[in-house]
C-alpha cells in the first residue's frame, strides 16, 4: 500500500518544509527537511501539504443540503456579510456533510494557496491533499480545547472551533479557557498521522482540484467543434435581435418624449424640438409664476445675506434661464457656505471657477443650469 510523506510548510518565506513519511499503519518510519530544488521521491507517495493555519478561517455551518454546488453557493451567501470589507480574492473548500446537516467550510486567499502551492513544488512536492495545521489536531469530546504549536504559532481545536494564533492572543480570544496541549513530539506526529489518513478537508477543490483535468479525446473534440458552429452561428442573429431591440426602444422613448411635451406646450403647437420646447416653456411658466431668473436672484441673495464678508460683484441674466453670478468671500470656506445655503432652498447651482484673488476669494456661479 502507499506510504503518505505529511510536508509541513514553513511559516516563514525563507524556510524549508520538515516532512514525515507514515506507512500505511500510521506508523513514521522517516523524517527530516526537504531542501529546495530537489526532485520527487522515487516511491510513490500520497503527498500531504500542512499550510500555516493562521491564513486559513475555519467555520462550521449548517448546509444540509447533499449536493456539494448547492452547499458551496449556500456557504458563500452565509459568509458574504463576514468578507465583504476584504479585498481578496478568497477560496472556499467544503467538508463532509455531518449528521445534524453541519459542514465544515474554510476559506482562504486564493493568491495564498496558490503560493504554498507553488513553494512546495520548489521542494519537489506535489501534494495530494492540502490541510491547514489547526484541521491536522484531533478534536476533543465536548467542551475541552487541544493545541499544538507549529513553529512559532499556537493551533487550536475545539468542537467545531480550528485555529491558529499567536501565542499572546490565545488567552484573549479564547478567553481564558484551559488548553491540553500536545507537547511531546511523539504525540504531535501520532495526530498529524492519524489527521492525514481521514483529513476534515482538502482545500484542492474546485479549480484546485487535480481530478479536474480531463482527457481531450475524440469526443470532446467533436462536442466543441458543434459549440464553436452553434457560436459563430449566433452571431448575427443576436446582432440583428440587438439592432431590433434598440430601434424598438429609441421609437418608444421618442414617442413619449413627444406626448410628455405635447402636455405642457400649448395647444396647436407644431412638435420640432420636444426637448428644447419643453424647456423654453417651462422657463415662460416660471416666469408667469413669479420664478425664473427673477426667483433666482431673489434666492441668491437671501444665502449671501447668510454669510459675513460676501459680496456680489456682477450678476447676468441668461436667455436660457439661468444667471451668472460672479461673488467675492472673505475666506475660502464661505464658498460651500454658500453651496449648502443654495441646495436648501432647492436651487441647482454650478461652480465655474473658483481662485484667491489678493486677500479675497473670487467664485463664479451659474444658478438653475442643468446639472
Amino acid at each position: 500500500m502507499t506510504r503518505t510523506r505529511i510536508v509541513l510548510a514553513p511559516q516563514r518565506p525563507d524556510g524549508s518544509p520538515q516532512y514525515l513519511i507514515v506507512d500505511p499503519a500510521g506508523v513514521v518510519v522517516a523524517r527530516g527537511e526537504v531542501p529546495i530544488g530537489v526532485g520527487r521521491p522515487a516511491e510513490p507517495l500520497r503527498e500531504v501539504l500542512v499550510v500555516p493555519g493562521a491564513e486559513v478561517s475555519a467555520r462550521w455551518l449548517h448546509l444540509p443540503t447533499r449536493n456539494l454546488a448547492q452547499a458551496q453557493a449556500a456557504a458563500r451567501l452565509h459568509l458574504a456579510d463576514q468578507f465583504a470589507l476584504t479585498d481578496e480574492d478568497l477560496h472556499l473548500a467544503i467538508g463532509p456533510l455531518e449528521e445534524d446537516g453541519h459542514r465544515l467550510v474554510v476559506v482562504v486567499a486564493r493568491r495564498l494557496l496558490q503560493a504554498w502551492i507553488a513553494a512546495a513544488g520548489l521542494h519537489g512536492v506535489v501534494p495530494d491533499v492540502v490541510v491547514p495545521d489547526h484541521l491536522m489536531l484531533p478534536a476533543p469530546a465536548g467542551e475541552a480545547l487541544g493545541g499544538a504549536a507549529f513553529g512559532e504559532m499556537v493551533a487550536v481545536r475545539g468542537r467545531r472551533l480550528a485555529m491558529t494564533l499567536e501565542p499572546d492572543l490565545v488567552a484573549v480570544v479564547l478567553k481564558g479557557r484551559d488548553i491540553v496541549m500536545l507537547d511531546p513530539p511523539d504525540a504531535i506526529e501520532e495526530a498529524l498521522a492519524a489527521a492525514a489518513a481521514t483529513p476534515a478537508v482538502n482545500l484542492l477543490q474546485d479549480e484546485f482540484d487535480p481530478a479536474r483535468e480531463s482527457r481531450l479525446d475524440w469526443r470532446n473534440l467533436k462536442r466543441a467543434a458543434v459549440l464553436a458552429a452553434l457560436l459563430l452561428f449566433s452571431f448575427p442573429i443576436l446582432f440583428g435581435a440587438q439592432v431590433l431591440r434598440d430601434h424598438l426602444a429609441a421609437t418608444s422613448l421618442e414617442r413619449r418624449a413627444a406626448r410628455e411635451a405635447a402636455a405642457v406646450l400649448p395647444t396647436g403647437a407644431v412638435l420640432s424640438d420636444p426637448a428644447g420646447q419643453t424647456h423654453a416653456r417651462l422657463v415662460e411658466l416660471q416666469l408667469a409664476a413669479g420664478g425664473g431668473p427673477t426667483a433666482l436672484v431673489a434666492s441668491l441673495f437671501s444665502a449671501l445675506e447668510t454669510i459675513d464678508a460676501a459680496q456680489l460683484e456682477s450678476l447676468v441674466m441668461a436667455p436660457d434661464g439661468s444667471v451668472r453670478a460672479r461673488i467675492s468671500y472673505g475666506q475660502i470656506s464661505d464658498v460651500e457656505l454658500l453651496r449648502a445655503a443654495l441646495r436648501e432652498a432647492g436651487i441647482a447651482a454650478r461652480d465655474e471657477a473658483t481662485q484667491q484673488e489678493g486677500t479675497r476669494v473670487i467664485s463664479d456661479v451659474i444658478l438653475g443650469a442643468r446639472t
